[in-house]
């Protein structure tokens, strides 16, 4: 019998969880379409009624549920724009016009990417300048508006909308410093530099803490692999036993449909007719919860931190998945076991 290696599993189940997922996708998706009408039209009232905020909230849920409605995000787009939230309604109209190129519509590609063009020279402009000295700090992290900014974005003039914005800078070992940048209109440029962050007496100046691992890193814990190997494992095994079971019971379907001519059985069909159903019964229920299992592990897995280039070192342990076979008085099954 062929070994199956712990990523040789891992294909398996992601690719069995894709059918799992497109067999459940359908009823999700009407009813996010369903949400998302009513939400549309809702928001298209409230913009009639000039309530633009609430208008866009709403606009903004619409194309979460149905992120592919092109329609609805170049709506968005309008909301933002009638609210005066000009660099919002340059990006949805930009991200709007690059998908209706690749969906074909001409149309929308068009009238997005004249909305963009005629709003880009009205853009205010943020930039967030950081020193050298600055950039040196350990652990140092600048966020603007809650969101953190990354360094690609130091020293460059962005696209903001008007009004107020707060520039936030924390490093390890000193206090954290903040300022509330004011956009006061369309097309205004406004420079805001970081400066040296003062010591904290009041922390405990240490080392920065080491870079945590791989999966800690993805915010993801390392057991989800072997968890969802074990568990997927169970799944397939019972998978495995269910469809012998299966046969088994056709088996001895045929069996009890020969000894019981013209519907007349006897004593043995009946016995051959009942344990037809047994086994039925007993393979439909290891078809669901192994299909149960076999989806459970299949998530663990394809959210587990994983490396695919990752090869064992030399010499390292590594373990494999094996499907035995076992038989006893009066049973049949298969075991799951590892080898290291």
């Amino acid at each position: 019998m062929r070994i199956l290696s712990s990523s040789s599993f891992r294909r398996f189940f992601v690719a069995f969880a894709g059918a799992a997922i497109l067999s459940v996708a359908t009823p999700a998706q009407a009813d996010n379409a369903a949400a998302a009408q009513v939400l549309y039209e809702r928001a298209m009232e409230l913009m009639q009624a000039k309530n633009y905020d609430e208008a866009c909230l709403k606009l903004e849920e619409v194309t979460r549920l149905v992120p592919e409605g092109l329609g609805a995000k170049l709506t968005l787009a309008e909301c933002y724009e009638a609210d005066g939230r000009l660099a919002s309604a340059w990006l949805q109209y930009s991200l709007v016009s690059s998908a209706a190129a690749r969906a074909g519509q001409g149309d929308r590609e068009r009238l997005a990417t004249e909305k963009a063009a005629a709003l880009k020279p009205k853009l205010a402009k943020l930039t967030i300048k950081v020193p050298a000295a600055v950039k040196a700090m350990p652990e140092l992290a600048i966020k603007r508006g809650g969101v953190p900014v990354g360094a690609a974005q130091f020293d460059e003039p962005i696209p903001i909308d008007v009004g107020a914005h707060l520039v936030e800078a924390t490093a390890h070992g000193k206090k954290p410093w903040k300022l509330e940048a004011k956009i006061p209109a369309d097309g205004a440029e406004l420079v805001v530099e970081v400066p040296i962050l003062e010591d904290d007496p009041t922390a405990r100046l240490t080392d920065p803490p080491q870079s945590p691992g791989p999966a800690a890193e993805s915010g993801r814990p390392a057991w989800l692999l072997p968890a969802g190997i074990a568990v997927g494992g169970v799944g397939v095994a019972a998978l495995a036993v269910g469809g012998v079971l299966g046969g088994l019971a056709m088996g001895k379907s045929s069996e009890a449909t020969d000894a019981c001519p013209d519907g007349r059985c006897s004593a043995e069909g009946n016995t051959l007719a009942k344990d037809a159903g047994t086994f039925a019964d007993a393979a439909t229920g290891l078809f669901i919860g192994g299909g149960v299992l076999a989806a459970g592990g299949i998530l663990m897995i394809a959210f587990a931190p994983w490396d695919d280039d990752a090869k064992p070192a030399e010499g390292a342990d590594t373990a494999r998945l094996r499907l035995r076979p076992s038989a006893g008085p009066g049973d049949i099954g298969l075991g799951l076991t590892a080898e290291f």
